[in-house]
């Protein structure tokens, strides 16, 4: 009997420690997780506010893009598009690089902001003219039967415009909100002179319109991030050597500009190329298919706005490679997990998804929006791996790995786009891009053994 008791009594105890012990782990887990939250309070509240922001322009610009397609029709639809694609080309040009390596500058010499931000306008201003000539001179020397029509024009101008922009600035300061709201400014200002023509005046509506309203909305959103920006920027000494310093940032980023225009190779050379085989109701049907692309990847842009900066101080020597692999492992998850749903949707119900959306005639680019959803998945890590490898400086490998993709992309595009049209082009962009990310998450992995 006594040896009942004390086996009861053991029993007993052996659970209370047990017990005790799980609360102690699960109160050391909340602890932790307490001072995680705390400690990224300022990310959450700027995640919050860019999150707020973004859902309603992605929202607003979805409805406003779905009724763009529905109103104009496939063929002026993808009129519109090609001036898109052909924009993404000004705008990278004018950037000059400077949109993936100017937060970088800002924040490993922060007392040369003045000359920095001063350095970067001179040499887009410079490159916005010479893109403008280039296009007049394309337009006026065209046949009159080009599809370089005059509303096409306006199209990529404006959008060229916002190679000029002050981004980089902005997130350099950690004023992703701020610059959130005159983004949301700008694109409501868009969404209303386009919703207004389609009401009052339908028969008006067209590509030359889009034009007019895309280069007045950019117009107001540089006026806006310039007279808040310029308050706040010393320039004390910049007159000194303007041209000059223009000059070695032009030189400093010219391998970054050369990669940025090849990574244009993916998701735009193929919607040209698409145009070029299979004319203007080809593209229009592709094009519906990447606007839900777009969607996804302006979620991604912005947690990669905040990510960025936090990037460039991992990157800094004296980093150790546990507090590199704890934050690309929680960056990488979070990117991840916002495209899955949007991602997993187009994969299992493409068809389904466009005839909810758009006109039956969209309908046929299912399979190419099943395999954008793939993309998806792999561009979330892909920005994480791109952003670590120019902020360590690692140029040339971020060069190389865009060329070899770009020829991969162009390859196949040559090759699957007449054979499949906008399935191919879609295929094309899967394959070039995801050889070009998977180049540089293997060069991060290395980099961070090395250190």
């Amino acid at each position: 009997m006594s040896t009942n008791n004390t086996v009861r009594k053991f029993d007993t105890s052996d659970v209370e420690l047990e017990l005790s012990e799980s609360l102690r782990t699960g109160d050391s887990l909340l602890a932790r997780l307490k001072t995680l939250i705390l400690s990224q309070m300022h990310n959450i509240k700027s995640l919050s506010v860019l999150v707020f922001v973004n859902f309603l322009v992605a929202g607003l610009g979805f409805v406003t893009k779905v009724k763009i397609a529905n109103t104009l029709g496939k063929a002026d639809f993808g009129l519109f598009s090609y001036g898109l694609a052909i924009a993404a080309y000004g705008m990278v040009l004018i950037q000059f690089g400077l949109g993936r390596t100017l937060v970088r500058e800002l924040i490993h010499f922060p007392k040369r902001q003045g000359q920095l931000v001063v350095s970067s306008l001179i040499l887009r201003g410079f490159m916005f003219l010479l893109v403008t000539l280039i296009l007049l001179f394309w337009k006026f020397f065209s046949q009159a039967t080009s599809d370089l029509t005059w509303g096409v024009v306006l199209v990529v101008l404006g959008n060229s415009m916002l190679g000029l922009e002050l981004k980089g600035v902005y997130d350099s300061m950690g004023q992703f909100n701020r610059h959130a709201i005159y983004n949301l400014i700008q694109r409501c200002f868009y969404y209303l002179a386009v919703w207004l023509i389609i009401i009052l005046a339908p028969k008006s509506f067209s590509v030359f319109s889009l034009g007019i309203f895309t280069i007045a909305a950019v117009i107001v959103y540089m006026v806006l991030q310039c007279n808040w920006a310029f308050k706040r920027i010393d320039f004390n000494g910049t007159k000194e050597s303007i041209f000059h310093n223009a000059l070695v940032l032009a030189k400093g980023n010219l391998i970054i500009w050369f990669a940025t225009l090849g990574s244009l190779s993916f998701g735009v050379i193929n919607q040209i190329i698409l145009k070029f085989y299979g004319g203007n109701e080809s593209l229009g049907g592709y094009a519906a298919g990447w606007q839900i692309v777009v969607v996804a990847t302006l979620f991604l842009s912005q947690i990669s706005r905040i990510g960025n900066p936090a990037m460039a101080r991992i990157t800094k020597p004296g980093t150790s490679k546990k507090d590199k692999i704890r934050f690309l492992v929680k960056y990488s998850s979070v990117m991840c997990l916002v495209v899955c749903p949007i991602s997993l949707v187009t994969i299992v119900w493409p068809e389904s998804v466009l005839r909810l959306i758009y006109r039956p005639e969209y309908a046929s680019g299912a399979d190419a929006l099943r395999v954008m959803g793939i993309y998806l998945m792999l561009f979330s890590l892909g920005i994480v791996a791109s952003q670590y490898v120019i902020s360590a400086k690692l140029e040339k490998t971020y060069f190389t790995s865009i060329i070899v993709g770009g020829i991969l992309s162009i390859a196949s595009c040559l090759v699957l786009i007449p054979r499949l049209a906008g399935y191919g082009a879609a295929l094309a962009l899967l394959i070039g891009h995801g050889i070009s990310m998977g180049l540089y998450l293997v060069a991060m992995i290395q980099h961070i053994r090395k250190s």
